[in-house]
């Protein structure tokens, strides 16, 4: 029976109990491995890798999925990972190991809770957990920017305080590319990017 996960997650994101993985898809895994499911855990609030590694340490394998994001610190643009879905985390579901540690599942620090629907473990099948993963891996290569070309933004300090301007591009690391208008003229104008709010 199919689920959907909840309303914020923005990619196709189904669970899948019980079913039938046909003969010959491999559903991300390598040669020779055994076509496993993927159960989902929900972490307490921004302890997903906490919540990992205390589960690696019981022999599972688990799954962080991130997706690269820019962010402003000391004043300089940096680019750091942040969880695709926050919260949540995936652990294979290896009967031979889960037998073992199942009831331990809940009690490991960082761990929430275990998903689940009408009593069961909520599950993803192997192929879906990979199309998820390849989605992950593709946005590796595109950093979500802090602005996009034509973001409204505010100057937050200085001569300028207050005045909207529009977002064009980054120069360099420290600085970006704003352009407003100074006496009913278009003006291009570089400044630090720690000046600067969104509009």
């Amino acid at each position: 029976m199919k689920m959907q996960r909840k309303r914020h997650v923005k990619i196709p994101f189904v669970v899948l109990k019980n079913r039938k993985v046909h003969p010959g898809d491999s559903g991300g895994r390598q040669k020779g491995e055994p076509n496993l499911s993927w159960i989902i855990i929900y972490t307490k609030p921004r302890q997903e890798v906490r919540a990992k590694e205390h589960l690696e340490n019981l022999g599972l394998d688990v799954s962080l999925l991130v997706r690269p994001i820019e962010k402003i610190r000391d004043g300089v643009i940096s680019i750091t990972s942040e969880p695709l879905f926050p919260r949540y985390i995936f652990i294979r579901n290896d009967l031979s190991v889960m037998q073992k540690v199942s009831h331990m599942l809940r009690n490991v620090r960082g761990v929430s809770q275990i998903v689940k629907f009408g009593g069961e473990f909520a599950e993803l099948d192997a192929i879906t957990f990979a199309q998820i993963s390849e989605h992950a891996t593709a946005l590796s290569s595109h950093p979500t920017k802090i602005y996009n070309s034509g973001d409204n933004v505010v100057f937050t300090y200085g001569a300028f305080r207050e005045i909207q301007a529009i977002y064009e591009e980054a120069d360099g690391d420290k600085r970006v590319i704003l352009l407003f208008d100074l006496l009913s003229k278009p003006v291009r104008l570089s400044v630090p990017v720690r000046s600067l709010k969104r509009g």
